[in-house]
């Protein structure tokens, strides 16, 4: 019979709880050291969140929209004083007054009642449902 290291001469039964009890030993001694290295680091490290700033991480939108508000507003500036001395007071009443009166947007306005009033069906018929009532069956 050959030698093997860590093993005993003994009977397999003699060597087994023995074997698994020195095992579960060391096992948790290895567990208990692990731990301890881990209760060590997190009771020496620093927790609080310091307070830091962060300054010019953005990625531009915020400042690109802003430029852009003011290149438009500032490009017709002055506009409206023009067209008053030239048209008058109120030019713009009879502009939007034919602009509404044209054809594209009298369709528009009726397409829209019609879509309006289909919703308004449409919901009274879905209170009389959310009430209770069911649709006759045929």
């Amino acid at each position: 019979m050959h030698q093997v290291y860590g093993s005993t001469t003994g009977s397999a039964e003699e060597r087994r709880p023995q074997n698994i009890t020195r095992q579960i030993a060391f096992v948790m001694a290895i567990s208990a050291i692990a731990l301890a290295v881990c209760c060590a680091l997190v009771s020496t490290s620093e927790l609080k969140a310091r307070p830091t700033a962060l300054y010019g991480l953005g990625s531009g939108e915020e400042q690109d929209a802003e430029n852009s508000i003011v290149t438009t507003f500032e490009t017709f500036a002055g506009q409206d004083e023009w067209m008053e001395e030239l048209l008058g007071d109120e030019y713009y009443v009879e502009l939007f007054a034919e602009i509404a009166e044209s054809e594209p947007i009298t369709e528009a306005i009726d397409e829209v009642t019609v879509a309006v009033d289909e919703a308004k069906n449409e919901h009274e018929i879905l209170q009389t449902f959310a009430e209770g009532a069911d649709a006759p069956l045929e």
